[in-house]
């Protein structure tokens, strides 16, 4: 089905969806026991340092100035000069460094030598590249003569096989010189060692006005591997091997949040598709579209592209939603406000989750279209009348014969049901393995949230975490090969039976 073409005409809050930018802001996430970098774009600065004014001499009229006057005087003359002078040296002052090594960590962090290494500044909101250098046989770098006013930030970023990873804002205003690592992984565009572990739809209300609902969809991705995702956006006549969104039919006002920026976005079907990276650890993505409903009543579909081990869909509670494939979980607070919450675990790639509204607002449009239908003359409702019956008609006929065809297959097709019906049959160690997957990845997610909250601390955050990652690599492995076990014993006995 062909998407409107408003779907990518996207007011972006934080970047475009077709002209990604270059410069990049610190945003910290953590995972896999290092900083979690995200990159979002800067403006260049505008303007320059602070101008001394230098105060007009005042006339003195009079032949003769006495002692008593021209002291004050001299002493106004020298306030009014020296004022100046002392608020621009501060700004002036240029003996901050900030120095480090650039670290592959998917090879146990060996430096990188040879790679660019970009200082960004950053300064009333605004922000520009100061200056570039090459990390030397060390991979070391170093930006030495730098500003220590309280009112910048600095930040170092590079572009490594595709992928963006920056630092966290630096302040030298205390710490003139401080060392840093900036720590890279190689890049793969496999998707094995990549799930989701909590996927987040919100469902604001409704705007009856224009007949739109805007739903706010936000994903923590899970990287078990030492390698960054980075995917392509050359498709080749074929859906492009890089990061994929799904959107509802006639989705439109994508705007697009956390996670995107400095990368591109194209259209796909039935959703975007992005070239962000996701490096080992947690990788947070959000965005938010409209779609249009015409009633009180709206089908909203949501298509599972990767698998999900939590998937919770929140809901005003002004109305009511269902759904067969989600389970109700009550009231919940999110954005300081109450939503109903509909949610389910260890959701498989390809499922297709259907959420039934009810109770919206009357939409003005819909009203507007309801009278225009009014006046359609009486032929033409009998002439539509005629069609369906004739549509039913044919609708029944062929039906009846498919029935027919059928039963006269259903004696043939007993055998081969049967064996199908083995095949299909689930090991039980698969399913085991499943569940011990999912709880070692509720468990990963729990201590993610007890580091960030600052619960535990980073030594013991990272053994634990190691420990699980491990655990759940071995887990995946098994699981692989008792699913190629399973095919070859599948393939054997379907040859035996052709035989």
């Amino acid at each position: 089905m062909k998407q409107p073409e408003t779907v990518m005409n996207n007011n972006t809050e934080q970047s475009s969806a077709t002209y990604p930018s270059h410069q990049p802001l610190p945003h910290r996430e953590r995972g896999g026991g290092t900083s979690r970098n995200v990159v979002m774009p800067l403006v260049g600065i505008r303007g320059g340092g602070i101008r001394p004014t230098v105060p007009s001499p005042m006339g003195i009229r009079g032949g003769t100035i006495t002692h008593t006057i021209l002291i004050p005087i001299l002493l106004i003359i020298i306030t009014l000069f020296s004022s100046p002078l002392t608020t621009s040296a501060h700004p002036l002052a240029a003996t901050g460094r900030i120095y480090g090594q650039l670290q592959d960590g998917t090879k146990r962090k060996a430096p990188v030598v040879g790679q660019s290494v970009t200082l960004q500044m950053a300064q009333g909101g605004n922000a520009r590249d100061l200056m570039t250098v090459t990390t030397d046989a060390r991979g070391m770098f170093s930006f030495n003569a730098l500003a220590t006013d309280k009112t910048i930030s600095y930040a170092v970023y590079t572009l490594y096989q595709k992928a963006q990873y920056v630092t966290d804002l630096i302040d030298l205003s205390s710490k003139p010189v401080q060392p840093l690592n900036l720590v890279v992984y190689d890049a793969t565009n496999s998707t094995d060692n990549i799930a989701i572990v909590q996927a987040n739809v919100l469902i604001d209300k409704a705007d009856a006005q224009h007949g739109l609902l805007t739903i706010t969809e936000s994903f923590f991705f899970e990287n078990l591997g030492a390698t960054t995702y980075v995917g392509s956006l050359q498709a080749n006549g074929q859906k492009p091997n890089a990061l994929r969104f799904s959107l509802p039919p006639g989705a439109r006002q994508l705007s697009l949040k956390t996670g995107f920026d400095g990368y591109q976005v194209i259209q796909v079907d039935p959703g975007f598709a992005s070239d962000a990276a996701i490096l080992p650890g947690t990788s947070q993505f959000a965005f938010s579209f409209q779609v249009p409903y015409s009633s009180s009543n709206y089908d909203f579909r949501y298509t599972v592209v990767y698998p999900t081990v939590v998937l919770a869909v929140l809901v005003p509670l002004d109305y009511h939603a269902s759904s067969s494939g989600l389970t109700s979980q009550g009231a919940v607070n999110a954005n300081q406000q109450t939503y109903q919450q509909l949610s389910a675990k260890q959701v498989l790639a390809g499922a297709e989750i259907h959420v039934q509204l009810a109770g919206l607002p009357s939409p003005t449009t819909a009203a507007s279209s309801t009278s225009v239908g009014q006046n359609i003359p009486w032929f033409i409702l009998v002439l539509i009348l005629m069609v369906a019956i004739v549509f039913a008609t044919w609708f029944t006929y062929m039906r009846m014969q498919r029935k027919a065809v059928r039963r006269k297959q259903t004696v043939k097709k007993g055998t081969s049901q049967k064996q199908s019906a083995r095949r299909t049959i689930e090991p039980a160690p698969q399913k085991v393995a499943q569940e011990q997957q999912e709880e070692l990845l509720q468990e990963l997610l729990a201590l993610d949230k007890a580091y960030e909250a600052g619960t535990i601390k980073k030594a013991d955050y990272q053994e634990r975490r190691a420990k699980m990652k491990a655990r759940l690599r071995t887990i995946i492995n098994a699981e692989a090969v008792e699913q190629t076990t399973t095919k070859k014993k599948a393939a054997r006995s379907g040859g035996k039976a052709r035989s």
